[in-house]
Formats: structure tokens, sequence, C-alpha cells
């Protein structure tokens, strides 16, 4: 098994500077990560503690050697504590950093909506101060071994929404010209699973599905969202890294939601986060 704390991995601090990511530190240069390495992949939990504890159970069983958070850990929902400690417990988390878990630390975003930001205050009254640490202390952003890249936003900036044809074009571009050695860039905030190559950009994917990638292509990943989904499929989503095999699985699994909806509504947070939990909205 794989231990985080033994990975030489490559890991370039990333910065944001009026909104672009620009690289301020590269500690090392060790070989790229052991091809044998498979990584579960989570990304948008939302503190919805009854999906984190169903996909991690998955991933432990289908041999995963290490986690990976692609940041959003807290928000919407009203577990976010155990979120938190369920990923420090983790002796092979990599984790960045989501726009809700900085908000919840106190970084003020205004574009953010008034009953989100008021779940964030709530949130931050629930959380522990080791647990706040721990969020202060995981970066924006990194690039694992030149092999693969992780953000929450968007290669080019923080807080966008990869989507649209426009951002998706720009965020190529990026991978294309400012990583050259990186052949995979994971994302999450859309809370919608896609797979982006250069040729096409899949988004039908609410059920598991592996696919095969191209060792000469790069791709743009996002694994979905485990606690709040939102292609219209209220089936959790995340997913498999295999680099032996180069693959990658969009998985999606039933978990108990009229559990997460209950403890949403029983803590008095907004009723509408617990109806969209059925709906995969």
């Amino acid at each position: 098994m794989l231990e985080i704390g033994k990975l030489n991995c490559n890991t370039l601090a990333l910065a944001f500077i009026f909104h672009i990511i620009v690289l301020v530190e590269v500690i090392g240069a060790p070989p790229l990560m052991a091809l044998a390495a498979k990584y579960g992949i989570i990304s948008d939990v939302h503190a919805n503690h009854t999906a984190m504890k169903m996909a991690l159970v998955h991933l432990e069983a289908a041999g995963c050697d290490a986690i990976i958070n692609l940041g959003d850990l807290v928000g919407y929902g009203a577990q976010p504590a155990e979120c938190v400690k369920s990923i420090r417990a983790l002796p092979n988390a990599i984790s960045i950093i989501g726009n809700h878990d900085r908000q919840a630390m106190g970084e003020k975003d205004e574009r953010m909506r008034k009953t989100a930001a008021k779940v964030l205050e709530w949130t931050a009254q629930h959380l522990t101060p080791d647990d706040l640490d721990f969020l202060r202390s995981v970066p924006q952003g990194l690039v694992v071994e030149e092999a693969f890249i992780l953000v929450h936003g968007s290669l080019v900036e923080r807080d966008a929404y990869l989507l649209s044809s426009p951002e998706i074009t720009r965020n190529m571009r990026s991978m294309i010209e400012d990583f050259p050695k990186s052949k995979v860039c994971f994302f999450g905030h859309t809370h919608v699973p896609m797979l982006i190559g250069t040729k096409a950009v899949v988004t039908d994917l609410q059920e598991t599905k592996m696919f095969k990638l191209d060792p000469n292509e790069k791709y743009m990943i996002n694994p979905g969202s485990v606690g709040q989904p939102r292609d219209k499929c209220p089936l959790s989503s995340f997913g498999i890294f295999d680099t032996k095999n180069w693959t990658m699985t969009f998985v999606r699994k039933p978990y108990d939601y009229k559990v997460a909806q209950k403890l949403i509504i029983d803590n008095g947070l907004p009723e509408k986060f617990a109806r969209r939990l059925a709906l995969g909205i």
C-alpha cells in the first residue's frame, strides 16, 4: 500500500494572483509516481457524511492505495466535522481546498448565495480548532509527480465553473502550454462528472463506467460530487484512477440520502438543500 507520508510527490504550491494560477515553488524532482498506484478520487462531499462513508468503504474495497480529495468537504450539509475528521484520519489522503472550505475558514466570497453563506456560518461554529487548522493547511492546488494536476475549480481561474465550451478550451490550452508533462487534470466544483479530452467530452455518466485512457492524450476529469450530485441523478459520484492500467472509472452508487436529509432539517439548515439530494440537482 502506498503511504502518502512516504510519497515523494513533486508538489508545486499553486498561488492565485488576479485569479490566475502561478507556480511559485517546486519541492524536489523525484521520478514519476509508481505505476501500480490506484487513486480513489472524491470531490464536493459537502458535509454529507452518509455518502462519504459509503464512498470511502467502496474505494477501500476496490484496492485504492490513496485518496484524493478535490475540495469542498463542507457546506450545504449537516456533518462538516465528521467529514473533515474522516479525511484527517486517513494516512493516505491528498487534499486541496474548495471555495466552501475557504469561506468556512473566514474568507468571504460576495458571489456566494446568501443561503449557502449562512450554512457556512453555521459550519464554522461546528468545526473544532483542529478541523479549521487542517483546512488552513490544505493547498489550493497540486501537481503530483508531474503526472497529474489537482484543482478545485479550474486551471486558469480559481472558482470558475468548467462547464462551457469556452472554459473547456481555455483550460485545455493551459494544460498543453503550461503543464506539458502532465497528462491529467482532476477538478471538481461543478458537481457534474465529466471526461474531457482534446477530441471529445463525455457527460453521460449516470451509471458506473470505466474508460481506457490514451497515454498520448491529455484529459481533464471531474469525478462528480460525493455528497450533492447535480447531473439530475441522485446517486453519489466519485472515481477510481488506475495509473498502472491507465483507466478512469466513474462510480455511481446509492446511499441513504434520507439520513442526510433528516440531519439537514433537524439542524435547522435550509430545507432546499435536503430536497435536492433526492433529485440530483
